[in-house]
């Protein structure tokens, strides 16, 4: 675990209070049909739609006010597109991308967007986008937060108006999601004071393991999940601070 001296895992609940968090449905497509709203595709070196290629975004995310990141992985199953695709790096006017081999006929692209407009509506609409699951090439699950659910109303507003067909899944609180439990906050508390995350450690595991009268892998269960916790909301943060 990197960095947790110098971070304070347990006010989740004062960071989190108040904040809302929402799962929603994004087709990138304009009106749910033009591709001009998946401007991504643009700055590939090929064509999304040539004959014999599969091109998919895996992951997304948004990195300024009109700048978009994704991740595609681009499958030539006839080999035809071999000598465009083994670029390195490659720019247009819509913005760059790198291109590294991951298989046979398989590669995986890392595109900056220059031209996001979901990007742009993100930033100025005060929601901060945390995941990006696709459910399709065109249907993407995001994740978002924001300080109250106005704001993400006005971004699914401001979407539609702009021509993209956006779906609420579900409306969560971020408090009650990423809460540590009683038992996690004990141990961590414990072993944060008492130096074990720190280099080199004060305690061991063992220690712990005597401290809470349990096995090692119990303790290791309570102490990943709480782990994990602490990081997503770190990390988290980290992502909003580059979209402002």
């Amino acid at each position: 675990m990197f960095g947790l001296t110098q971070i304070n895992p347990f006010p989740i609940s004062r960071l989190l209070k108040d904040m809302k968090m929402a799962k929603l449905l994004v087709d990138r497509r304009i009106d749910g049909v033009r591709r001009d709203g998946f401007p991504c595709h643009s700055v590939l070196p090929v064509k999304f739609d040539d004959d014999g290629l599969k091109v998919e975004i895996i992951q997304c995310s948004m990195v300024s006010q009109t700048t978009g990141c994704s991740m595609i992985r681009i499958t030539d199953g006839k080999g035809s597109h071999h000598s465009q695709l083994q670029q390195n790096y490659y720019s247009n006017p819509h913005g760059e991308c790198s291109i590294m081999k991951a298989g046979t006929n398989q590669y995986l692209a890392t595109v900056m967007n220059n031209e996001c407009e979901l990007a742009h509506i993100v930033a100025e609409s005060g929601i901060f986008l945390t995941s990006a699951k696709p459910i399709t090439d065109d249907i993407i699950e995001w994740t978002v937060m924001a300080t109250n659910s106005t704001y993400i109303r006005n971004f699914i507003n401001r979407a539609k108006d702009a021509g993209y067909h956006i779906v609420r899944r579900v409306t969560m609180d971020p408090h009650t999601e990423m809460r540590l439990t009683a038992r996690q906050e004990e141990v961590m508390s414990y072993a944060l004071e008492n130096g074990y995350y720190e280099i080199p450690k004060k305690i061991t595991i063992e220690d712990l393991c005597r401290k809470f009268d349990c096995s090692k892998s119990t303790l290791s269960v309570i102490m990943r999940s709480a782990e994990k916790k602490v990081l997503e909301l770190y990390l988290s943060q980290g992502r909003d601070s580059d979209v402002e």
